[in-house]
């Protein structure tokens, strides 16, 4: 994971975004992206995002009826298929899509597992966390408090910030 942290820092430098919120909707255009917000499912099953890739045009697909925030998770998620999965190996058709949906957050498919981690780190880098942590902190404030004023202002669920603050060790999941 220390390779994502590292990626996602990168990308982070050389686009000059150095305080919470990352703008990933801008970001994705940024890159080269396009971003298309449409209401759908895939074989009868809710689809947060995909991911097209064709002979070097890239379309990121929205599911426009999920929340602002888990349509950014969607957007860095699908970010991070296109950052970490490059050299995917094609079956069947010239063009590859990656589905976002239920199972993208089980832990058993190896790319969505990084793709994942991939978008925690990129809505809320570890860097950017443990200094607001340690501000809110300074406030004396209760621990959902504190989750609820950083979610605001990382622009994340209050789940998202809960994990990532639990898995920088900043907090314990109750």
């Amino acid at each position: 994971m220390a390779r994502i942290a590292d990626m996602v820092q990168k990308l982070l430098d050389q686009h000059g975004l150095v305080k919470p919120p990352i703008p990933v909707e801008k970001l994705a255009q940024t890159l080269g992206v396009e971003l298309r917000y449409e209401p759908f499912e895939h074989k009868g099953e809710q689809v947060s995002g995909m991911l097209f890739r064709d002979k070097g045009r890239s379309v990121i697909g929205v599911n426009s009826n999920e929340s602002p925030t888990r349509q950014r998770f969607t957007i860095a998620h699908e970010i991070g298929h296109l950052q970490l999965h490059k050299d995917s190996v094609h079956f069947d058709t010239p063009a590859e899509v990656f589905l976002r949906n239920h199972l993208s957050s089980k832990s058993v498919d190896p790319k969505e597992i990084q793709a994942n981690s991939f978008a925690a780190e990129l809505l809320m880098p570890a860097k950017f966390v443990r200094t607001e942590f340690n501000q809110e902190r300074r406030s004396a404030l209760s621990d959902e408090e504190v989750v609820e004023k950083l979610s605001d202002k990382f622009m994340v669920s209050s789940q998202a910030m809960t994990f990532r603050l639990a898995n920088l060790g900043l907090m314990r999941l109750t």
